[in-house]
């Protein structure tokens, strides 16, 4: 039985959103873990349109279905879907559907200002999207905001994710093109591109981004470990259906705010195990690559342990990389995931060609497009300045052509 919250809650997207000749033919509660750690908590209610008796029989809704997300701690809108872009007869529309008239609306829904919690992103599958920030300036882990329109100006989607710091270090920014250029000269690499226009994998030099530490200037990559192994075993695994996905949760509980289980930390002892069997996998599937697979971005997501390999020998832009799915209590691998189904739109693809260019030659070409951007990115504790070195720009390794992205 629906609560009286949760209730009020339904009455109030019915009348916001222009349902009342729609059915709310169900109401989820969920929670889940976030990308700071912390625990999310949904109100989820899904409504058919006049004349729709039901879901397909593959279990898709149908067209003009509503889908509206609120956030159950403030209340506040997760998101909005109206499946195919149809929205109601009386939906929710905007007098001028312009930008300035869209931002009011998300500042009023999100309680964010635009220009300082949040600015525009760059061009999406959406009207309008903007991104998440700190007095103007970018955040990291990244938040968003979509809003799209349909061409009588009514809204057919909306969602907001993300969190904007409170308050943050805020010292002047003082790294420069200039300043890392020894750095941004060590992060040139050589990458085989796919370039669907051409047909073929392109040879191209590009800056191989990364955080830099505002005062020191020193490089913050991403915690990984190189795994090494001695001989092969055959463990093969028989992969499980892993639920990905929210977690539900009754809605008695929903606001007792109970932190959700991912929330706990991976403990050492639970590290080691998990190399382990990140190691026996790799001693499987590729037995002679001992030194050339690093484990990273280890974490629980969905009631499991997630894990990534990644091919660090790889110069394909698209590099052979497993995301690896473990049991939370014992450790075993429950399903894996490779990186073939990106690179198989590829695979009949020219090769590339030898380089020709030197790597000196292609960093003085590429020397006026390197960029350092600050952000605020977030340690685990606290968000911290931070530079983004980076390049939109590369140079064909052959031709010596300048490629912008």
């Amino acid at each position: 039985m629906i609560s009286g919250q949760l209730q009020q809650w339904t009455d109030i997207i019915q009348g916001k959103f222009g349902l009342g000749e729609y059915i709310c033919f169900e109401t989820i509660t969920t929670y889940e873990k976030n990308d700071w750690n912390e625990t999310d908590y949904r109100f989820t209610t899904e409504w058919l349109p006049p004349g729709a008796a039901g879901r397909s029989e593959d279990e898709s809704n149908p067209k003009g279905t509503a889908v509206i997300e609120l956030n159950a701690r403030t209340g506040g809108l997760n998101s909005v879907i109206f499946v195919g872009g149809k929205a109601p007869k009386h939906g929710m529309t905007f007098l001028t559907g312009e930008k300035e008239e869209v931002i009011r609306w998300v500042e009023q829904e999100t309680g964010w200002t635009y220009g300082n919690q949040f600015i525009d992103a760059g061009p999406g599958d959406h009207t309008f999207s903007f991104q998440t920030a700190y007095k103007g300036i970018p955040v990291s882990p990244e938040g968003f905001i979509a809003v799209s329109l349909d061409e009588q100006k009514k809204l057919t989607f909306f969602s907001v994710y993300g969190r904007v710091p409170e308050q943050a270090e805020e010292p002047a920014f003082h790294l420069t093109a200039k300043t890392v250029e020894p750095l941004a000269k060590e992060r040139l690499v050589f990458v085989e591109y796919p370039s669907a226009e051409e047909k073929k994998w392109l040879p191209l030099f590009m800056i191989d981004d990364v955080w830099v530490d505002h005062h020191t200037g020193e490089v913050i990559e991403e915690k990984r470990e190189i795994l090494t192994w001695k001989t092969a075993k055959n463990k093969k695994i028989k992969r499980k259906l892993v639920q990905m996905a929210p977690t539900d949760i009754e809605p008695d509980r929903l606001f007792q705010f109970p932190p959700h289980p991912d929330t706990k930390p991976i403990t050492k002892k639970a590290y080691a195990k998990i190399r382990e069997a990140c190691t026996e996998f790799l001693q499987t599937y590729v037995p002679k690559e001992s030194g050339d697979w690093a484990l990273s971005g280890v974490k629980r997501a969905n009631g499991m342990i997630e894990a990534r390999l990644t091919n660090t020998r790889d110069i394909s832009v698209v590099p052979r990389m497993w995301k690896l799915v473990l049991d939370k209590d014992s450790y075993q691998l429950a399903n894996y995931q490779d990186s073939s189904w990106m690179i198989e739109p590829y695979e009949e693809f020219e090769k590339a060609a030898r380089p020709v260019l030197s790597k000196e030659e292609a960093f003085e070409k590429l020397k006026p497009y390197v960029k350092v951007t600050p952000a605020y990115v977030f340690d685990g504790t606290a968000y911290q300045l931070r530079g983004k070195l980076d390049s939109h720009t590369a140079v064909h390794a052959v031709t010596g052509e300048l490629i912008h992205f």
